[in-house]
């Protein structure tokens, strides 16, 4: 740490401000947040109380993506005395995990954002943060934004987000006529494994995972550590699947949890993944236990991959991935044996070596070679409600150029703005009609996880104005010209979760308590703020609560009944699994699952 201090303030001119206690550290951080939730315990939290005396709100949780479906129960005074999962929700089940019970440390926290906060400096050129009202801040940061707007253009900003708030800071900067936004933490962390299974399934994975553990019969495992990332459904779901005696297979260098309760343990050399999985088609392919009916059905380009995996044996497999050869074919062989109940798990976290995209088409295509794809107890077609736009009497719009234009030379591939190039773009020596010179950061915190260091300072060092919207100090916040403190999920609406699942659901965030300190919700700051840069006509509501009770009614419910119950499970006439006698079209460019990317090809 000490290093890293004097590297950045001899080559940055942005100092870095601390808040608070906390440290740019992180620890200082997390042990703050674990002592806030002894102190919530010792509010009761922790102690039994008879339901009759609380009362209870929905919520849903923001400490991971899963995003499950909660009760707040709290008593007479305010305090909250319980907080469980929703047991009509399919992600929560009824039950949250650790982390979701430790969400509560974010509202008790001393160490939060308390008021936003301006960066000034002293007659001695010391630079410092000064408490501001929410006026005068956002004052600030619209005059900052119309300047950038008048000396550089409105698409000369760039918005990094994660989470919640993203959606209502897109909506503000769609408005603003700039769509050079991005998400650091996609690329990052599942990015490939979309990439890759849209290259072969004409469709992402998304979050929650679509792997029908609960019916399988073959669940296989890479790098994948279900009962220590505790996603709450899926331990769940591992859970009844071992009940239920389903075959595991584990593909990891260290014995994990879920390799302790495996049927195979392949314990992998690491950064040869795609070999193992080379080695399982030829296997698959060359010993007939593909199903041929499905492939025949369904997919394209199988001659192709016959004949590229010709020569993978699992004896070719074994001297690069240290794994016996006989191990690999005995598993191919199980999951064979389960097909089409058996999966492979896409994972979540696939950014590893640099060859995740591949790795995470192999592993497509193995679900595709077990005829896996659209198949009970192997990976189910998701279905979701989609909720309406509030109507609004005006038009967004069109940018002049967006993240498109420097991105996709390089990065053919790309689906959304990804954050590198932003940041090179925010370099001075970039084209000027390029040049990003402003950054809205809402959620997310990548100092320390975007490599290249010295471009990041220097990129911040040639930006007009940097906002960061938290609950918490991070060393983001730290960098910034005004930090906007945001209310924890425990104190605000936010627009309905309503992802893909089994069956449509949405589900229902409202305030369980008053916002502490001077923190605002990022419906709000967005709202207020598009207000002062000439975005009043795309806000013609007068809260949240007026746009979510508006969508509830448009799919057969309200603002009330979601107070209510929560969760809203609505019905659906699309099938979760391929139908026997349908010709069901794949969204590719051959209409079929493609063991062989015309995609990939095409963009060379």
């Amino acid at each position: 740490m000490g290093n890293y201090k004097l590297y950045n303030m001899k080559t940055t001119r942005r100092q870095f401000i601390k808040i608070s206690g906390a440290t740019a550290a992180g620890v200082a951080i997390a042990g703050s947040v674990l002592g806030s939730v002894q102190k919530a315990a010792e509010k009761g939290l922790a102690k039994p109380e008879s339901e009759s005396n609380l009362t209870r709100t929905p919520t849903y949780c923001e400490v991971c993506f899963w995003k499950c479906a909660a009760w707040v129960y709290k008593d007479e005074e305010g305090n909250i005395k319980k907080l469980i999962g929703n047991a009509n929700d399919q992600h929560a089940r009824g039950k949250l995990c650790p982390r979701g019970t430790g969400g509560l440390g974010m509202y008790y926290d001393e160490d939060r954002l308390k008021k936003p906060l301006i960066r000034r400096k002293n007659a001695a050129g010391k630079e410092f943060y000064e408490e501001a009202e929410w006026d005068v801040a956002l004052d600030y940061i619209a005059k900052k934004m119309k300047g950038i707007s008048k000396d550089y253009g409105k698409e000369n900003m760039a918005l990094f987000v994660h989470g919640a708030p993203a959606k209502h800071f897109e909506y503000m900067f769609k408005a603003f006529g700039n769509e050079n936004h991005s998400e650091p933490a996609y690329a990052q962390c599942a990015g490939p494994r979309e990439a890759g299974f849209f290259a072969t399934f004409g469709s992402g994975v998304g979050s929650p995972e679509p792997a029908d553990m609960q019916n399988s019969k073959c669940i296989i495992f890479i790098g994948n550590h279900i009962g220590e990332n505790m996603h709450n459904s899926f331990v769940q779901e591992v859970s009844t699947a071992i009940d239920n005696d389903a075959k595991i297979i584990v593909v990891d260098p260290r014995l994990s949890t879920i390799g302790a309760k495996a049927t195979h343990w392949l314990p992998i050399k690491p950064g040869t993944d795609i070999a193992l999985l080379l080695a399982w088609m030829h296997v698959l392919i060359y010993d007939n236990l593909y199903d041929k009916e499905y492939i025949d059905k369904y997919a394209f380009g199988f001659d192709e991959l016959k004949a590229h995996v010709a020569n993978y044996t699992p004896e070719w497999a074994a001297g690069i991935t240290t794994i016996d050869p006989e191990l690999i074919r005995k598993s191919a062989y199980t999951m064979a044996a389960a097909a089409p109940a058996a999966v492979i798990h896409p994972g979540r976290h696939t950014t590893w070596y640099g060859d995740d995209t591949q790795r995470e088409r192999a592993m497509a295509m193995i679900n595709a070679l077990l005829g896996a794809y659209g198949r009970r107890g192997g990976m189910y077609m998701g279905v979701k409600q989609k909720l309406p736009n509030f109507p609004i009497d005006a038009e967004f719009p069109e940018p002049h150029w967006s993240w498109q234009d420097i991105t996709k030379e390089k990065y053919k591939n790309a689906a959304v703005g990804l954050t590198n190039v932003l940041i090179e773009a925010s370099l001075p020596e970039f084209p000027k009609e390029h040049q990003i010179k402003g950054w809205f950061i809402a959620g997310t915190s990548f100092i320390n996880t975007i490599p290249d260091r010295k471009t990041m300072f220097k990129a911040m060092d040639n930006q007009d104005l940097i906002v960061v919207v938290d609950t918490m100090p991070m060393e983001m916040t730290g960098y910034a010209d005004v930090v906007l403190p945001e209310s924890t999920y425990l104190e605000r609406h936010d627009y309905s979760r309503a992802g893909k699942n089994r069956v449509p659901q949405i589900a229902f965030r409202m305030p369980a308590v008053e916002a502490k300190y001077d923190s605002k919700p990022a419906w709000w700051i967005a709202k207020e703020l598009g207000k002062r840069i000439g975005l009043k006509k795309f806000y013609p509501w007068k809260d949240l609560e007026e746009v979510l009770d508006w969508q509830f009614k448009q799919v057969g419910t309200s603002l009330e009944e979601m107070k209510k119950i929560g969760v809203k499970t609505l019905e659906s006439n699309e099938s979760i699994y391929l139908l026997p006698d349908e010709d069901f079209e794949f969204n590719t460019n051959t209409g079929k699952i493609e063991l062989y990317s015309t995609d990939f090809a095409e963009k060379g």
